[in-house]
């Protein structure tokens, strides 16, 4: 049986966020065969996510400009508890997913959402192609000063409170191996130098600034620009699980994202370094069909036996 960050899961395969927003998407994941429930990504204000099409399904691939739509903290600070009571009782732990626009942000989200019975915090420091005020908003993550900040927040904040939880962090996909190095020995010096640092690496977020036609040579997804994720981000994916374990210490987790389909896919990410995998674009393929986390996660038992 798999652990994240000491918790139990039944197996490795979990939703990613974006594909779980609401009460009933958390009463219908905590009744599927996810291993945890993922909320999120949350903000502090409520948003409406970006205009037009946001989701495109490519020929092995898929193409998302969703833009972090979602209810706001209000909303997650009155229903969170009620999220976590039926994940629980399904026997699942409850990870929530927070982004923001400031430091003051992940903070703020982190210090509502922890005494709610939320059991992991995931900070996203990932999420391309958000536009805000008519620009494209940075990439945390690509900026060191700003993931340090953003993590020394978030941990400040645990301090204060006593229902401290563990979070991680997502990224997104990173070309330069020096550049991802630099950003491992960031986290590496924040989980050792904190108990409340992070705890696990979610890699990889979608590949930033991707774009496709149709056959009518129109723009697939509405904000043009898009977070290219599915199969084709899978190796991409499956490289950074590799080198990162390699970079991180033993005591921080690594959960893998990108194009996981079959159980064979999940086997890779186990053993390229995750300990867990997260899915999302063969839920959306799949008309939002929470079925497919079962499916996956039967296919990996049995790719487990015959191995």
């Amino acid at each position: 049986m798999p652990a994240l960050c000491g918790l139990d899961l039944e197996h490795p395969v979990m939703n990613a966020a974006g594909t779980c927003k609401s009460l009933d998407d958390v009463a219908e994941l905590a009744r599927s065969a996810t291993a945890a429930v993922v909320v999120g990504s949350i903000t502090v204000a409520a948003r409406a996510g970006n205009a037009g099409a946001t989701y495109h399904s490519g020929d092995g691939y898929s193409l998302n400009a969703l833009g972090l739509p979602n209810r706001g903290l209000g909303y997650y600070r009155e229903h969170l508890p009620e999220m976590a009571r039926r994940a629980h009782a399904a026997g699942k732990p409850l990870v929530l997913s927070v982004a923001g626009f400031s430091v003051e942000d992940y903070a703020v989200a982190a210090t509502a959402a922890a005494p709610t019975g939320v059991d992991l915090l995931e900070v996203n420091l990932a999420c391309p192609n958000v536009w805000d005020g008519g620009s494209q908003k940075r990439i945390a993550c690509f900026d060191l000063r700003q993931t340090a900040a953003i993590c020394a927040a978030v941990d400040d904040a645990m301090r204060a409170i006593p229902s401290a939880v563990p979070y991680g962090v997502k990224i997104s996909p990173f070309s330069d191996p020096e550049a991802l190095a630099s950003l491992a020995e960031v986290l590496g010096k924040l989980a050792a130098g904190s108990e409340d640092g992070p705890r696990y690496v979610c890699t990889s977020n979608t590949f930033p600034n991707a774009l496709a036609f149709d056959h009518a040579g129109r723009e697939v997804i509405g904000a043009g620009l898009a977070g290219l994720a599915g199969p084709a981000l899978r190796p991409v994916a499956l490289g950074q699980v590799r080198q990162l374990r390699r970079l991180l210490p033993d005591t921080v987790d690594i959960v893998g994202a990108g194009g996981v389909t079959t159980g064979r896919d999940v086997a890779d990410f186990l053993r390229a370094g995750a300990t867990a995998v997260q899915v999302s674009t063969a839920y959306w393929n799949r008309g939002e069909d929470p079925a497919v986390f079962g499916e996956i996660a039967a296919d990996w038992a049995e790719h487990c036996s015959d191995a």
